[in-house]
């Protein structure tokens, strides 16, 4: 499952017109080549079709593995993202409720990405990052 990859009678548009069509999509880099997916909080509640058509279109995928975060899968779902098994490798995003083992990490494409990574409980415990925040300020 590649990143980003519009369907194939969408593509023969020009990059100017891709990189403007969709709310969700920003392009980085040099020449504007690196996709950036941006989420919107009020998706949970509305149901606006063009945040909708972004994940759908560029067919995205994400799976939530020994977790129950509704909030989390809500969000995604009404972002265009569609669920995948737990067990399955075709995903973009992997939400978990742990830390994963260094294998699984290894084992991941460039596109899939996930929440959790070792040795980095600073970043995922709000309260250290609050802490932190206020020794820098």
């Amino acid at each position: 499952m590649p990143a980003v990859a519009p369907d194939k009678e969408e593509s023969d548009s020009s990059s100017e017109d891709e990189h403007e069509d969709h709310p969700c999509i920003a392009w980085s880099g040099l020449s504007r080549t690196i996709p950036i997916f941006i989420f919107f909080p009020e998706a949970i509640v509305s149901k606006d079709g063009s945040i909708y058509a972004g994940g759908e279109r560029y067919n995205m995928a994400f799976k939530i593995v020994r977790t129950e975060s509704r909030l989390v899968r809500g969000i995604l779902t009404n972002h265009g993202f569609h669920e995948v098994h737990s067990n399955s490798n075709d995903f973009n995003l992997m939400w978990t409720g742990s830390h994963l083992k260094p294998y699984l990490l290894q084992n991941l494409q460039d596109f899939q990405k996930v929440n959790h990574f070792p040795r980095w409980e600073k970043i995922q415990r709000f309260d250290w990052f609050i802490l932190d925040m206020i020794f820098l300020i």
